[in-house]
């Protein structure tokens, strides 16, 4: 049982997860799928133009098959993960979560738990729909809707605009 344990421990220091299964993608997808794309690009293109006839014939033959099965794996992970990343960077650019706004971790854990997630969503809400939810009282709100004035205000500033309204 106890080397068992350790088994798990250096799986999960190592590889992430303690199962026997590997994901090569499962930490950083993007950069892991373009470095696998150009070695296997460069195997298949490049090693033959720039090694000679004989030499990249032989990389050809040894590992060609395995760098195009590699490019044909490897090719949808790198368009999938880039899209995905696109996707959340826009989704947080015009829905902002309730972790950038300078809340304790109790009022953010029981915004989160009722199923305000965006800043958009938290600020649309009536007080009287925020002050229903469980162990949520005037100080909560009041705290609430300081966050978001804060938060917006800092937008406004970083959005080129000064304080001062010259």
């Amino acid at each position: 049982m106890h080397s068992r344990r350790r088994h798990d421990d250096a799986m999960l220091r190592r590889y992430g997860t303690t199962g026997m299964s590997y994901d090569p993608f499962a930490v950083n997808p993007i950069r892991r799928a373009a470095v696998a794309v150009a070695v296997c690009a460069f195997i298949l293109f490049g090693g033959p133009a720039l090694l000679g006839p004989r030499l990249g014939s032989m990389l050809l033959f040894t590992f060609g098959w395995l760098a195009a099965t590699v490019l044909v794996f490897t090719i949808p992970v790198l368009i999938i993960s880039v899209a995905v990343e696109l996707w959340g960077t826009l989704r947080r650019r015009l829905h902002p979560s309730i972790d950038e706004l300078d809340l304790n971790p109790r009022l953010r854990h029981l915004l989160q738990r009722h199923g305000y997630t965006s800043i958009d969503g938290v600020d649309r809400a009536p007080d009287g729909a925020l002050l229903v939810l469980s162990n949520f009282d005037a100080g909560a709100l009041r705290e609430v809707r300081r966050a978001i004035s804060l938060w917006k205000y800092r937008r406004w500033q970083d959005a080129g605009f000064p304080a001062r309204g010259y």
